[in-house]
């Protein structure tokens, strides 16, 4: 089975681990990683994990199965950093879900869906080595148990369901108000690509966090 990951995100946190999960898989199946869509070849299956670009028809044709893996329980959180957003609601359980794309925006129907939890004190990178970690559970189980899984269409939901793209400015602290107030703030905060800061007197400041 010819299976290819992409990853078009520069800084995502898959980057770190995809290799090492791709020799694991390599001891069953045919697998390669690209980073830009005009690179993906006929094949069986395409994987999108840190992907920005959205597939056209003709992209999506050249392999038999197409998923993505989106870190949200869909039908609720589509759209950008679903995780951060997630722990800045105040959620403990955060899921993962692996869909096959159609022409809408993280719509297609759920092949596998679970969860892993957060504690109070975990921090950027704790936070994502879970993900990474489920990530790959999940597909593992994909792949294991493709022909026996029955797609679940996804339910329509009438809200808003767009979590927005962050950006640097979204790390920015309020002065007066406590630590406590805003820790979950602090927590998602990413300590190289977007640290949390804060104005003073015309001044800034960057703050970063780390357990002791």
């Amino acid at each position: 089975m010819k299976i290819t990951f992409l990853i078009d995100i520069k800084d995502s946190i898959f980057h770190e681990f995809i290799n090492k999960f791709i020799l694991k898989l390599n001891k069953k199946y045919n697998v390669k990683l690209i980073n830009n869509i005009n690179k993906i070849e006929k094949g069986d299956i395409l994987i999108l994990i840190g992907c920005k670009t959205i597939l056209k028809k003709k992209h999506l044709a050249l392999n038999n199965k197409n998923f993505v893996v989106h870190p949200s329980k869909l039908p609720k959180g589509k759209g950008s950093a679903a995780i951060v957003w997630s722990v800045l609601n105040g959620d403990k359980r955060l899921y993962i879900s692996i869909f096959e794309p159609n022409e809408k925006i993280d719509a297609g129907p759920i092949y596998i869906q679970d969860y892993f939890t957060i504690n109070d004190t975990d921090l950027s990178d704790n936070i994502r080595k879970k993900q990474v970690k489920k990530t790959f559970n999940l597909i593992e189980k994909l792949l294991k148990n493709l022909d026996k899984i029955k797609p679940k269409k996804q339910k329509k939901i009438k809200k808003n369901n767009f979590f927005r793209k962050r950006f640097p400015k979204d790390s920015e602290l309020n002065i007066n108000e406590s630590i406590k107030k805003q820790i979950n703030k602090f927590r998602v905060s990413d300590n190289e690509r977007y640290p949390s800061f804060f104005y003073y007197k015309g001044k800034k400041f960057i703050l970063k966090i780390y357990h002791g």
